[in-house]
């Protein structure tokens, strides 16, 4: 993530790549780490093509020696009777001693290659006899040339490795050493073939998921900031819990995005907002899916992320600066694909135009109870909500049965005590009830500039009832032509009797519908309400 923040300005003019860093920044992260990847891989795999020459050329080394002494060999006699000539036994029977001998020149061999050299009077001691090496024998080696450190150190390793085992290593017997350098000789081509054969490149030798395992780090957490869509940049690997645990949170360490950058956009406006998520007050408005919150209640919702200011105010601004690079650039594609207004810089937000809430409340006598117990929990949450989102709304409060009342007529939502709403009990006329909501927007029209300097206000009617009513035709003929100036109709039906009438009422005013089943959902659906 650093390392493709640190190329928003020296990308600026590829115009594709910073789109696709801000719409899919894993793809970039990948895609940097391969190009780094490559050239990682690219030095390792030329550092193997040369360690692979170095060991060609020891090996090659090796068999040269071997023929050496092959061609030394060639005036030095019977080569059945050479190994047995060359060594002087301190006693012992003469078959063990040729099976002894054999086992004297794999160790004169062995001193060779390892860069020893071979000095008169070298001897070995073989089941408790004593074998010394004759001039004839030293003549042969001191012909030939001293191995290389390389070789030497090769062979020596071969000595550590035999060292480190256990088990005690037998010592082989050279009955004939011409047949044995022959041997090895003709096993040349075969085991340089072979040698060439080996593979240098490193993902041949990957056995441990290199490769793999650091690209799953670099890709890191694959959780995205519930707001502005970055992606969470915490190593999690770091701590033993979960991630996403209290003390394990996902969190953008160096620092959020704008907010436009995820579609995020102001509600009135519809301007992109370039404000990043450390630039947000817990009781700024977020609309989230639709429903209205403050950022406090947003970050509420997310407790596996940790919302915290990680960087300076100097480091911010130099992300800030980059960002807003990168808004010149592409900010109208991203515009173009959220529907939103493209702007550099915002402009200062209008609060949201404060609505008229007409609230119907059915107290006929099927409401006795729990249902109407209920019902005002609703309310009293729906009110919550619209006083915690700071608004200026006004509200009225109509219970009806037979008869229709004011509770509250045009009241400030603060001011409202629902403890006060009576239940009345009765029949139910939904007439009633609508004559009140047409005097309502009638009566209060004029009214509209005195509590709300946008002018006149929107009106939302949420009408609740159990259903047990005649569709009340003139008033909705009426009301039906007063929809420009209703927002919002919603109809809260409780229970399964005569909702046909009541989704005929809503049907008229194309408004929302929403069936309970248990008045006991009141408060979730008034709080939903609440929240648009």
């Amino acid at each position: 993530m650093v390392s493709s923040d640190g190329k928003l300005h020296a990308t600026a003019n590829d115009d594709d790549w910073l789109f696709r860093y801000i719409d899919a920044p894993t793809d970039i992260i990948i895609e940097e780490f391969q190009i780094l990847w490559k050239e990682v891989e690219k030095t390792i795999n030329q550092q193997l093509e040369q360690e692979k020459n170095q060991w060609k050329n020891i090996l090659i080394e090796f068999f040269n020696r071997i023929e050496f002494m092959m061609s030394s060999l060639a005036n030095e006699g019977s080569s059945v009777q050479y190994i047995d000539d060359i060594f002087l036994a301190s006693g012992g029977i003469a078959a063990d001693n040729l099976t002894n001998k054999g086992q004297c020149m794999v160790l004169l061999l062995y001193a060779y290659l390892s860069g020893n050299r071979i000095q008169p009077g070298t001897s070995y001691t073989v089941f408790n006899e004593n074998y010394t090496l004759k001039a004839k024998g030293l003549r042969l080696f001191e012909k030939l040339p001293i191995p290389s450190k390389q070789l030497a150190g090769l062979i020596n390793g071969m000595k550590d490795i035999d060292n480190s085992n256990s088990n005690r290593t037998t010592v082989a017997s050279i009955k004939n050493l011409h047949v044995f350098l022959q041997s090895i000789i003709d096993a040349k081509k075969t085991i340089e073939d072979t040698y060439d054969e080996t593979p240098t490149r490193f993902e041949a030798y990957d056995k441990d998921q290199i490769y793999n395992k650091s690209l799953d780090k670099v890709r890191g957490c694959t959780s995205k900031c519930p707001c502005c869509q970055r992606p969470c940049d915490v190593d999690h690997t770091l701590i033993k819990s979960n991630a996403g645990d209290e003390d394990n949170r996902h969190c953008c360490q160096t620092g959020h995005q704008l907010r436009a950058m995820a579609g995020i956009k102001f509600e009135v406006s519809n301007e992109a907002s370039l404000f990043q998520c450390e630039q947000m007050t817990d009781d700024r408005p977020i609309v989230v899916r639709g429903t209205k919150k403050k950022w406090s209640e947003f970050k509420n919702d997310y407790p596996d992320w940790d919302f915290g200011n990680s960087i300076t105010p100097d480091e911010l601004f130099k992300l800030r600066g980059k960002f807003l690079n990168v808004w010149s650039r592409i900010g109208e594609l991203l515009c173009e694909k959220y529907d939103m207004e493209f702007v550099t810089e915002n402009t200062a937000q209008a609060t949201a135009k404060p609505l008229h809430y007409i609230l119907l409340l059915d107290a006929s006598g099927s409401m006795d109870g729990e249902p109407w117990r209920n019902l005002l929990e609703g309310v009293r949450e729906f009110i919550k909500i619209r006083v915690d989102s700071g608004s200026s709304d006004r509200i009225t409060i109509i219970v009806f049965d037979s008869h229709a009342k004011y509770a509250y007529f045009n009241e400030d939502m603060k001011s409202i005590d629902i403890t006060k709403i009576e239940f009345t009990s009765g029949g139910t006329n939904f007439g009633n009830a609508f004559d009140l909501v047409i005097k309502t927007i009638r009566s209060t029209q004029p009214q509209s500039s005195a509590y709300n300097h946008f002018g006149d206000s929107d009106y939302v009617i949420i009408f609740m009832s159990d259903g047990q009513g005649e569709f009340p035709a003139s008033q909705m003929e009426t009301l039906s032509a007063m929809k420009t100036m209703i927002s919002q109709f919603w109809t809260v039906a409780l229970g399964n009797t005569s909702m046909s009438v009541l989704q005929q009422i809503n049907q008229k005013m194309d408004g929302t519908f929403k069936e309970l089943k248990d008045s006991t959902d009141f408060v979730c659906v008034y709080a939903e309400i609440a929240r648009n």
